[in-house]
């Protein structure tokens, strides 16, 4: 139990930062630095496309079995899951902030039909909140995940190399083993003089 409560440590601190930030962080707060955060988010999701892009052109046939391709597409189709994750949460966030602005951070109203008046507003401010501090919580593991890919990229470069090595060995053993050419008799005699 304690182990999986340590897996999730990324979303249980984006849930008490939400919580924290909804009921204490003024509009006005927000307003003030949502410029900011907006540049942030920017950032983050500019530095997430290009390992996406690395991550989707990064299995190569040259060296490595079927099974070991299998594998490998399996665990960087879970990679891939959590870039575009961790990019539609920067996504959310920034519309999210941008509609905040908008309405100073009120999303309230009265539904006519039902004659029930609601107030989303802390809700709102608690969503964007839970998901910002999500991709920011989530890029620790993002740079990890970045440090991983690197780690296979040379491990499959290595065994690529290995196996274009063991391709040319083959080829010169097999040369080095071959029987000499032996000329039949009268090899390179001029015929008819």
């Amino acid at each position: 139990m304690t182990a999986r409560i340590l897996e999730a440590w990324d979303l249980l601190t984006a849930i008490l930062i939400a919580v924290c930030l909804a009921f204490w962080l003024p509009a006005e707060t927000i307003n003030k630095i949502s410029t900011e955060l907006i540049a942030f988010y920017s950032i983050q999701s500019a530095v997430i496309m290009p390992a996406m892009i690395f991550t989707a052109g990064l299995l190569r046939p040259e060296g490595i079995s079927l099974r070991q391709a299998r594998a490998l597409r399996k665990a960087l189709r879970r990679q891939m899951v959590f870039w575009v994750v961790l990019l539609a949460f920067d996504f959310i966030t920034v519309g999210m902030l941008i509609v905040g602005k908008a309405t100073s951070w009120t999303i309230a109203g009265q539904l006519p039909w039902l004659h029930w008046d609601f107030d989303f507003s802390l809700l709102f401010k608690a969503i964007a909140a839970f998901l910002g501090s999500l991709a920011i919580l989530r890029a620790i593991p993002f740079v990890k995940g970045v440090m991983s890919l690197q780690a296979l990229n040379s491990d499959i470069t290595e065994q690529a190399i290995q196996a274009r090595e063991r391709a040319a060995n083959e080829v010169r053993e097999k040369a080095a083993k071959a029987a000499p050419f032996k000329t039949p008799d009268g090899y390179g005699k001029v015929v008819g003089r």
